[in-house]
């Protein structure tokens, strides 16, 4: 389900503007009468234009009063238009407030205009400076016993521009993905990140719908429909893990096909029901959320039945009032960027890319991906040291006949002097290229990294996309951010951290680059990556040292990796290891997709074997790692 529109960035703020801008108002000004919306801190009432309305409550951050930008739609009839990077726009007469989440920088009718605050989502709700806003669209702010009062005179604002125009149209759907459903004339078609999703509310903002394709979890020799139960279950399962409350559930079996809803409510008290059908060796989601509903009996109404029985898992190609989206979102070019206002990133992805629903990065099928990474910089630091480390590392850590320096140049990237660094390696199977975009300004680094297979054709023309259209933002940063951790290649390697188990009676010395997830070094296993591989400690019980390597040995004879790998165990070599008799073994592993050799030190004291391993990639099996391991060994003691 991770393609779920409502987990993405711009479906939550499509989600967020339609539940909290437009709502049904009664009791409005007369148009010669000045509008006017009162609100108190920490109150979830507010009045407008003399009507006592529900609000989301008003919070303060730092001294500035936030609330829903909803409030400006239904006191002022401002209009809010939704636009790219997770940007929005205010309208209200001859003024356009445009703001970005996550900045402070704004535009007032094309000019520089600095907000209080930063616009958020809060819960799902976008919160904005109050008295900013309220200046942005000429309106009075007083405060008065402790109430915000604010008024302005009425504006009117053409929309007409903004409704949906499918002329002799009346349903709507995409022939790649093979799905249609009703289109009426209120809806509103907002665009979508991909061709396999689309998404729509109504010209009053009242109601939101979102279709949504999987074609990855049905394939298509499967049968063409799932049972509806399993369907059923599937959404129960993912509201609980998003914690909404299921308020009513249904598994359908129909001959327009089968499928399962589940109507639930949010954290914030909004409902929505959601539909899940297969279908073409496809998996569909239908997600429509009302504003307005107050029970899922709301959900029962002929019109939105009328709308949602209507999806059905085919596309007639010959039937002229069905609008055909694929042609939009495929030329629209919008599912191949990857952004993120927060950290100020904004890329075009090559057409074979697809960007990760939860990180700044994307990937291929053939394995390539871009990412996009933000650093603190040492201080004193320049382009040239980073540049240094970077190639310095990857000569210490891999092999001569694994690794190619293949230059460095500058270049204006993103409106500034950057460093771009190209390499390539190989683990053993085959040969990857790598470039590296580097930029520092103001104490913060960005570095995007786009990694390819060697043999790809369009590899450079792939890059030149990344970067013609790479835009970095370190203002973005100095305003959201304090300090970040370091780059991984500028840590000093040099720095070890000492672990000790009383259980199992030893401690030993790591470098503190080498990664240790969750370890309990009271436990009988701890675990260590490095690059190319691992060291990891083991413990168990046995009788001698020389059972205790029977039973070792036995494990490469079985019918697990080693033997599928070929391993070529040696007969291994008596010696002394913390004070005690021990064996060291070596074994190489060649038929490995990334072949490697493991390096094993067996040894006894008392009822405990203790067995220290470290496998790495023959690439990465440098001087500089050997040096590191011997100090990792040497550093091992047994205590008391």
């Amino acid at each position: 389900m991770s393609k779920w529109l409502r987990i993405t960035a711009s479906s939550l703020l499509a989600i967020m503007l339609v539940l909290t801008t437009v709502y049904a108002t009664t009791g409005t000004a007369s148009a010669a009468a000045l509008l006017e919306l009162k609100i108190k801190k920490g109150s979830t009432s507010a009045t407008i234009n003399g009507q006592k309305q529900s609000i989301v409550k008003p919070y303060e951050s730092n001294g500035i009063t936030m609330v829903q930008l909803g409030l400006f739609t239904r006191a002022f009839k401002a209009q809010v238009k939704l636009q790219e990077n997770d940007s929005i726009q205010l309208l209200y007469g001859k003024r356009t407030l445009s703001m970005t989440i996550g900045s402070k920088k704004a535009y007032l009718n094309g000019s520089t205009f600095t907000l209080d605050a930063a616009p958020v989502m809060k819960s799902g709700i976008l919160m904005v400076p109050v008295r900013s806003v309220a200046k942005s669209i000429g309106a009075k702010f007083k405060v008065v016993s402790g109430q915000m009062i604010i008024t302005a005179a009425p504006a009117t604002t053409d929309s007409s521009k903004d409704k949906s125009n499918h002329a002799g149209k009346t349903k709507v759907g995409n022939s790649k993905y093979q799905w249609s459903i009703n289109y009426p004339n209120d809806l509103m078609y907002l665009g979508s990140q991909s061709s396999e999703s689309a998404t729509f509310m109504d010209s009053e903002g009242k109601y939101y719908l979102q279709i949504s394709v999987d074609p990855e979890i049905a394939s298509p020799d499967e049968a063409t429909e799932s049972d509806p139960q399993d369907l059923l279950d599937d959404l129960v399962l993912y509201a609980q893990d998003a914690g909404e409350m299921v308020v009513d559930q249904k598994a359908v079996s129909s001959s327009k096909g089968n499928y399962a809803y589940i109507i639930s409510k949010n954290s914030d008290g909004i409902l929505s029901e959601t539909r899940i059908y297969t279908g073409n060796g496809h998996t569909y989601y239908i997600f429509y959320a009302d504003s307005e509903a107050t029970s899922y009996k709301d959900f029962a109404n002929k019109k939105v039945t009328s709308l949602l029985n209507s999806f059905q898992t085919s596309f007639n190609s010959g039937d002229k009032t069905i609008e055909d989206l694929a042609s939009k979102a495929d030329s629209a070019g919008t599912e191949n960027t990857l952004e993120d206002s927060e950290y100020g990133i904004y890329m075009e992805l090559p057409s074979d890319f697809t960007a990760s629903d939860s990180t700044n990065d994307a990937s291929a099928k053939d394995g390539s991906y871009v990412s996009v990474n933000v650093y603190s910089a040492p201080a004193g630091s320049t382009l040239d040291d980073w540049l240094q480390k970077i190639q310095g590392w990857f000569a210490d850590n891999f092999n001569s006949d694994a690794y190619h320096n293949l230059g460095s140049e500058q270049k204006e990237i993103a409106g500034q002097t950057a460093t771009i660094n190209k390499l390539e390696y190989n683990f053993g199977d085959a040969w990857t290229t790598e470039y590296e975009v580097l930029l520092q300004k103001n104490g913060y680094r960005y570095y995007v990294e786009y990694s390819t297979p060697s043999d790809k054709a369009s590899k450079d023309a792939d890059f030149k996309v990344i970067t013609d259209s790479l835009e970095l933002d370190f203002a973005t940063l100095e305003e959201n951010f304090g300090s970040f951790a370091v780059d991984y290649y500028s840590q000093d390697r040099s720095k070890v951290t000492t672990h000790t188990s009383k259980v199992n009676h030893y401690s030993v010395q790591v470098p503190r680059h080498w990664t240790s997830t969750d370890n309990d070094y009271e436990s009988s296993y701890v675990y260590f990556s490095h690059t190319g591989g691992s060291f990891n400690i083991s413990t168990k019980t046995t009788s001698s040292l020389e059972k205790a390597i029977t039973q070792w040995k036995a494990t490469f004879e079985g019918s697990g990796d080693n033997n599928v790998y070929g391993v070529e165990l040696s007969e291994g070599t008596p010696t002394t290891f913390a004070g005690v008799p021990a064996y060291t073994f070596t074994a190489n592993y060649p038929d490995a997709t990334h072949p490697y050799t493991g390096t094993y030190t067996i040894f006894t004291k008392g009822k405990l074997t203790y067995i220290l391993s470290d496998e790495v990639n023959n690439a990465n099996n440098t001087p500089v790692h050997q040096a590191e391991l011997a100090k990792v060994l040497a550093s091992f003691q047994l205590t008391s």
